[in-house]
């Protein structure tokens, strides 16, 4: 290699590694948490497709899931996960679009009926969905709680009303008609948060907290979700689609960047923020949304009537 060459490849690795994103402990949580899992679809495929690399897992087990929050001051669902009418609602798109649905999202058979799981769980009244993204295998569900406010980032709102004027298919056009007028931009302020500079406190005790990590979507999150003091995890969303990525730090197989990603470097970039987020606090687990094995290691299989839980029911009355 020619020495100009070598010494900029030097000081490019330098810039990488000589600025780690600073870390600020998180505040223990003062409630404890219930969670669900809500296994609405999945399909199973090569696990080289979920991760780059050679992946060591021979099968990528895919799950689109929704994720109830229970706790004292009210049910919230972290996702919906993929519509029933999954395929019929995909008409709508473009070539291109369809093409990608095709090979993502319309893989999935269906599984678990949202309404149904909330109803044999008990749930009687949700106070907010909140949307890791707008992807159909996360929002899809929504449509069939009608009603509800839908949370999401305000880039990710953005979308959602420009796909209502302008569609171009980043959003399936029935799911951005449900999500009309009743969208809730999350009020993120500058209260720093484990890597990252931003947050909001959904229920102000530190249980639920979320943070921005745009990129694959223009507002794209992640949520920090605080059971126990034993069981603390992230839902990271479409950044990673295989818990092993963590470990092996390496980010989505290169299919699945240049098929889901809108912005690749900000998804790169948040994925190497991930990666330093695990180091500085290795107890906490990381959960990436399409991954069944890490959800069955979390909740247990999902074999029976009702959907699985950890933690323990909130004790107080719901409001």
């Amino acid at each position: 290699m020619p020495r100009a060459l070598l010494l900029l490849s030097l000081l490019l690795t330098a810039c990488r590694s000589a600025t780690p994103h600073a870390y600020v402990p998180p505040p223990p949580a003062r409630v404890p948490l219930q969670l669900c899992w809500i296994d609405t679809g999945g399909v199973t495929v090569d696990g080289g497709f979920g991760t780059a690399g050679h992946a060591r897992a021979k099968q990528w087990e895919v799950t689109s899931a929704a994720l109830l929050v229970r706790h004292p001051k009210g049910d919230l669902l972290l996702d919906a996960g993929i519509s029933p009418a999954a395929q019929a609602e995909a008409r709508e798109l473009g070539t291109w679009r369809r093409f990608v649905f095709d090979r993502t999202a319309g893989q999935n058979l269906p599984r678990r009926s949202l309404p149904e799981a909330l109803a044999a769980l008990g749930v009687t009244h949700l106070k907010a969905v909140l949307l890791s993204h707008a992807h159909p295998d996360h929002v899809g569900g929504a449509a069939l709680l009608p009603g509800v406010p839908v949370s999401l980032a305000e880039p990710e709102r953005a979308l959602v009303a420009q796909e209502l004027a302008h569609p171009r298919g980043v959003v399936v056009p029935a799911h951005a008609r449900a999500l009309a007028g009743r969208m809730v931009a999350l009020p993120f302020t500058s209260t720093p948060y484990a890597t990252y500079d931003q947050s909001d406190d959904v229920f102000g005790d530190g249980s639920v907290v979320v943070v921005p990590t745009y990129g694959h979507t223009p507002g794209s999150v992640a949520t920090f979700l605080n059971v126990s003091p034993t069981l603390r995890l992230v839902h990271v969303g479409d950044l990673l689609n295989l818990q092993e990525s963590v470990e092996r730090h390496v980010g989505k197989s290169w299919v699945m960047r240049e098929l889901t990603d809108e912005d690749g470097a900000r998804t790169e970039a948040e994925v190497e923020r991930l990666f330093e987020l695990h180091r500085q606090d290795p107890g906490l687990v990381i959960l990436p949304a399409h991954d069944k094995r890490a959800y069955e290691a979390l909740f247990g299989p999902d074999t029976v009537p009702v959907p699985p839980c950890v933690g323990t029911p909130p004790a107080e009355a719901r409001k």
